[in-house]
């Protein structure tokens, strides 16, 4: 739609959608009566009133309300544009009746702000800036063309009559807004309510895939050993030997260390852990997992060995980034993790020299079972693991792309509060 018709509010959005449209042709029945109602009272006080003028415009208000909500009925009160028209209609109408029954000096000049309220909360700014607009003119017009109010016998309204009609119209007004905002606040307690509903139902679902990629994670790792065993034993059962026994040894060791980490995760995300470590130590235990092939291919910048760090989790989530860094790049190419505090932080930064992310990961980094790698080879649920353990640790993680190639991972975490020891 042309930027002129927007700002003319021909593309305007009702904020409150079906609430809103019913709140609508309330206020609309309740203004339409009240106009007859006060134009029968001030006829019979004896003040001089063109009926048939006036009438025809209450009548003009009444029918189109009553086609409207009709309309809105048959839509399941779902209207989403058309009631800038609708509220232009009512200040026209206004402005009509107004001009027949003395202009501003009419205490129900006040129904603009009523109409002008109205629009500031259900049309987007440029609408109420136009109709805003379109209202001052009709004032204008009013200030210079209405016809004066009079008494039936051509004598001047008395003073007091002109004050109780501008009770009777404060009232009204009044009325009008508060329905309007209490029509407003129904909803948004309402709204409250589903957004904290929903928020509730939304932290469940990522506790929920929290443990889901924990436990499809470790029962992965576990896989390897494992199977290892299974074999060994197979074959010890057959033919006995020491080596064997030491296969089953050391496979058995690795499941035991697994579960060990799996139950300090659970002590960290519930807050049971609290044991700081040194950095150094954290970096060099992560180092010692890696083959010897890919563990000569770090080159590590340690200018914080000794800054203590929560431990759990901590080596998985480093391993995690070195192993991404790892198979990202060529097998000649080196990989750099970069350990350094910044303020109260820990920034542990792992680059690499391979393609980096494409823009489709960057937008969505850190999700469960999103990976880089081709289908089979990743479960891609590293990055979602070491986003989940920096929130449990109030830090955070960043991901982009470097300017001379490859990709650049940091992960910021709070520096642990000093302890005589670590670990």
């Amino acid at each position: 739609m042309p930027r002129w018709q927007r700002w003319l509010g021909l593309s305007e959005v009702w904020a409150g959608g079906a609430l809103s449209s019913r709140v609508l042709v309330l206020l609309r029945w309740l203004a339409a009566t009240g106009q007859a109602m006060t134009l029968l009272v001030v006829w019979w006080l004896g003040v001089q009133v063109p009926l048939w003028a006036c009438g025809g415009a209450v009548g003009a208000t009444l029918l189109t309300n009553a086609l409207l909500q009709w309309w809105l009925r048959q839509i399941r009160w779902e209207m989403k544009d058309g009631f800038f028209h609708v509220l232009l209609f009512d200040a026209l109408t206004l402005t009509f009746l107004l001009h027949w029954t003395g202009g501003l000096e009419n205490p129900f000049a006040l129904f603009y702000l009523v109409q002008l309220t109205l629009a500031a909360v259900a049309l987007r700014a440029s609408a109420v800036i136009s109709l805003g607009l379109l209202m001052c003119c009709g004032l204008l017009w009013l200030w210079i063309q209405a016809v004066p109010l009079k008494m039936a016998d051509g004598a001047a309204v008395p003073a007091d009559l002109i004050t109780q009609g501008f009770l009777t119209a404060l009232v009204l007004a009044g009325g009008f807004v508060a329905t309007l905002l209490l029509a407003l606040r129904r909803r948004s307690h309402r709204l409250q309510r589903e957004r904290a509903r929903l928020r509730e139902e939304l932290d469940s679902r990522e506790r929920f895939l929290s443990v889901a990629a924990l436990a499809t994670g470790f029962a992965h790792e576990l896989g390897t050993p494992l199977g290892t065993i299974a074999i060994a034993a197979e074959e010890m059962r057959l033919h006995p030997d020491a080596e064997t026994a030491a296969i089953i040894a050391r496979e058995t060791e690795r499941c035991q260390k697994v579960l060990q980490r799996l139950r300090e995760l659970g002590q960290e995300a519930t807050g049971l852990s609290s044991a700081p470590c040194a950095a150094g130590r954290v970096v060099e235990a992560a180092l010692n997992e890696l083959p010897q092939s890919q563990r000569t291919r770090v080159r590590t910048d340690l200018r914080a060995p000794d800054a203590p760090v929560a431990c759990a989790g901590l080596r998985e989530a480093l391993l995690v980034l070195m192993r991404n860094a790892l198979l990202a790049s060529e097998d000649d190419q080196p990989v750099e993790l970069r350990v350094q505090t910044t303020g109260k932080n820990l920034r542990f930064t792992v680059l690499d020299h391979g393609p980096g992310f494409s823009a489709e990961m960057l937008r969505h980094w850190g999700e469960p079972f999103r990976s880089t790698r081709d289908p089979g080879s990743g479960m891609g649920l590293g990055l979602f693991f070491v986003r989940r353990l920096a929130a449990s640790m109030h830090g955070n993680v960043e991901v982009q792309n470097r300017n001379e190639g490859g990709a650049s991972v940091t992960l910021t975490l709070p520096l642990h509060a000093p302890a005589q020891s670590l670990t």
